[in-house]
């Protein structure tokens, strides 16, 4: 993922919530019991995300067993909604601050899986805001295990909602 990007709005977002240990979650109404980013889903994936190297976005992930489709394999649908969690965050906080804090829903994600997911180490997920074309925002975002490998990557179109 190459390329950067300054998150404009990630000290202006209304419902940003920011945690001691410097990760964050974007926190609105209707979003506490979402299955990907909701602090309030005892069942749901609870990530927490931080701004690194050169403002993309990243959550490190310790899926639990029960979300494996294989043994020991992360389900392609969890890892769908691991990207399309990272990307949404990346893309909220490219919007320019004149748009107002309406959330980006999702238009089109595409994924790649290269590897298989293990479900018995933490993985992570980064997203880089690629471009910003009228009202979409594209980005790309992948998994990464602990030493870098690539192991699954997406492509996704955004649109805040009016």
């Amino acid at each position: 993922m190459s390329g950067s990007w300054i998150p404009a709005r990630a000290d202006r977002v209304a419902a940003l919530l920011v945690a001691d240990d410097g990760t964050f979650s974007i926190t609105r109404e209707k979003l506490g019991t979402c299955f990907g980013c909701g602090l309030g889903n005892e069942h749901g994936l609870r990530l927490r995300f931080r701004l690194v190297d050169g403002g993309a976005v990243a959550t490190t992930v310790d899926v639990a067993q029960h979300l494996c489709g294989v043994d020991g394999v992360v389900h392609g649908g969890i890892q769908a909604t691991i990207l399309d969690e990272v990307s949404g965050v990346a893309a909220q906080l490219a919007l320019p601050a004149t748009t107002g804090d309406a959330p980006c829903v999702t238009a089109e994600l595409a994924l790649r899986f290269r590897r298989m997911v293990p479900q018995t180490t933490p993985v992570t997920a980064e997203a880089r805001v690629s471009r910003i074309e009228g009202s979409s925002v594209h980005v790309d975002a992948r998994i990464v295990d602990s030493s870098g490998a690539v192991l699954t990557e997406s492509t996704s179109r955004w649109v805040q909602l009016r």
